[in-house]
């Protein structure tokens, strides 16, 4: 409430781009300011990391696991490289935890994880929520079920030799 005060008070004296540019640093930097600058984010940036704590690390990680692969999701087309499996081995190592430790803590049997990182099982929608709950909720079981779909949507659109061998077997179908 007292930044909308102070902003209807400069509304009366000057326009939005005014009080806009007003706020704004100027980027009219030399190449030596610049370089300092950079340097001295360069600097701050270590600091920080150097100072996290192993928690902070580990959900700095989860995060950037988890903007990996919502971009993987909506822009790249599949690739067995990016699969269920191997971003679930990625969260395992993320986390830091063995897939022992893991398999415990999702009440999954280890052989049934293993199976699916290796992508000889496909992981089932309570294994989503559970990945969910693991995560703190920072890597949705949305998220996770949209890595299945984007494999499935990738063997139905190409497997005309299943689709034609399931199709033999209906009868009486529409005929458009």
């Amino acid at each position: 409430m007292k930044y909308d005060k102070i902003y209807q008070e400069l509304r009366k004296k000057y326009t939005d781009e005014e009080i806009a540019e007003s706020m704004m640093i100027p980027a009219d930097l030399t190449k030596e300011e610049k370089e300092e600058s950079d340097k001295e984010i360069r600097e701050y940036r270590m600091n920080l990391l150097r100072n996290m704590s192993d928690e902070d690390m580990i959900l700095s990680d989860v995060m950037r696991l988890r903007f990996q692969i919502e971009e993987y999701v909506k822009k790249e087309q599949f690739s067995m490289d990016k699969t269920f499996g191997k971003y679930l081995a990625e969260y395992i190592r993320v986390v830091k935890k063995t897939r022992k430790e893991i398999s415990e803590d999702l009440s999954i049997h280890y052989t049934k994880l293993s199976r699916i990182i290796n992508d000889k099982e496909e992981p089932n929608i309570e294994l989503s929520y559970r990945l969910e709950k693991h995560s703190g909720n920072l890597i949705r079981a949305k998220i996770w079920w949209k890595l299945m779909i984007k494999k499935h949507e990738f063997i139905l659109v190409r497997d005309e030799k299943t689709r034609k061998r399931e199709q033999k077997k209906v009868k009486n179908f529409l005929r458009a």
